[in-house]
């Protein structure tokens, strides 16, 4: 009885496990473009295709994760014109799985065995945020970042410090930095 509970409990955690969700950051810029200087921003256009959570709300956050970098939001004549997309889609998955294998013996020298597995993960909802930073005086794209396979349960008003970091893991990245040569 005792080998069932312990058995019970070691699945019940390699469930729990499986079902954590590590958030993807990415992100890319212009190459050859002078960031110094670059210090006033303005919203262009925001997207949000996630029901129940307010586009004011995650402009709210982006803007106090950009205000932290020393940029500062204006109503015109801006350096920088931010768009925002934010929409959920199906995971894709990944190579999560629970196998579990079951040898009985046979005789003196054989076994019989049993095994099965199980892909966990695949075909759940997650949140994509997408950020670009385009250059107001060229029109030109200078910088995207996204973060995806955010868990939908991070855009409610209770998660906010989760969203929150999620936008500061997001934008840190901007500007960059310089490279050395």
């Amino acid at each position: 009885m005792r080998n069932y509970y312990s058995t019970a409990l070691v699945t019940a955690l390699l469930l729990l496990l499986s079902a954590c969700t590590n958030i993807h950051y990415a992100n890319d810029f212009k190459a050859g473009t002078d960031f110094n200087g670059l210090k006033t921003y303005s919203w262009r256009a925001v997207s949000v295709d996630i029901g129940g959570i307010d586009q004011t709300f995650l402009q709210n956050l982006a803007d106090a994760q950009l205000q932290s970098q020393g940029f500062t939001k204006v109503t015109s004549n801006s350096d920088l014109l931010i768009d925002m997309q934010v929409f959920s889609r199906v995971s894709s998955g990944g190579n999560t799985s629970i196998g579990i294998g079951i040898g009985l013996p046979v005789g003196r020298h054989g076994s019989v065995g049993l095994g099965t597995g199980q892909t966990v993960g695949k075909g759940k909802q997650v949140g994509v945020i997408v950020f670009d930073i385009t250059q107001t005086s060229s029109n030109t794209l200078i910088w995207r970042g996204n973060a995806e396979d955010i868990p939908l349960i991070n855009f409610s008003l209770k998660a906010e410090t989760k969203l929150r970091e999620s936008f500061a893991k997001l934008l840190s990245p901007f500007p960059p930095q310089a490279t050395a040569k």
